[in-house]
């Protein structure tokens, strides 16, 4: 990177930004404490689980609705039938995490404020668009990006649209985030530099070999000061 020379910094969202994965932990906890009292080995339904999530995010994408819909299939594969209170317990899992106040990342805000006043900031998340835009909003972090794109996948196409689309000089372009699979894999395979800063948790349908090594990787969001 040449010092001084105005870049485009490309920044993930859910858990790079503000805390996201852990309300999925929290809530799949409760699913399986439910589901055990039913007699459902943990195991087995957590497996489970996994498979739907994996079938329903090609089809209904990502986000919290999307994931109630997943605990939902679940209890009835497992149960045959799903009681009234038991949906609507799943129901308020699902809404919990998308009504949940935004909690930034440390020094999030601070970074963000400072980094848009040397470069150009672009919010680059995937999953449900009005969840999404809701997050930004509630966020206070929209007035530092120039915009925000929310992609239904994070692959290398749709990195490839975005950077057609707007222009992006590749050589100025960097890929922001924590998810292994989506932010850096995918954002490299399109002919981005990429910044890795992981977080505490990872789902683990965002696993992924990184089998080429990310531009920079660092510890914290704040840490890009020191790079950009």
């Amino acid at each position: 990177m040449t010092p001084g020379l105005r870049q485009t910094l490309l920044v993930d969202a859910d858990d790079t930004l503000w805390e996201n994965n852990s309300y999925f932990i929290e809530a799949l906890v409760r699913f399986l404490d439910r589901m055990e009292g039913l007699g459902q080995p943990r195991q087995i339904v957590e497996r489970t689980l996994r498979e739907r999530e994996r079938a329903r995010t090609r089809i209904g994408g990502y986000g919290s609705l999307n994931f109630a819909a997943s605990l939902e299939e679940t209890a009835e594969i497992l149960l045959g039938t799903v009681s009234p209170e038991l949906s609507s317990e799943i129901e308020a899992l699902g809404r919990g995490i998308y009504d949940h106040a935004i909690e930034l990342l440390p020094r999030v805000k601070e970074t963000a404020a400072t980094l848009a006043g040397r470069h150009d900031l672009w919010i680059v998340t995937k999953g449900h668009l009005a969840e999404q835009l809701g997050k930004v909003e509630r966020s206070g972090l929209r007035p530092y990006f120039k915009g925000v794109e929310v992609m239904r996948e994070k692959d290398p196409d749709s990195y490839a649209e975005i950077i057609d689309r707007h222009g992006f000089d590749l050589a100025r372009t960097w890929m922001i985030g924590n998810s292994p699979k989506s932010d850096i894999v995918a954002s490299a395979a399109a002919g981005l530099q990429t910044v890795y800063v992981p977080h505490r948790t990872l789902w683990e349908l965002e696993e992924a070999s990184m089998t080429r090594p990310p531009t920079l990787t660092l510890v914290t969001f704040q840490d890009l000061l020191l790079h950009f």
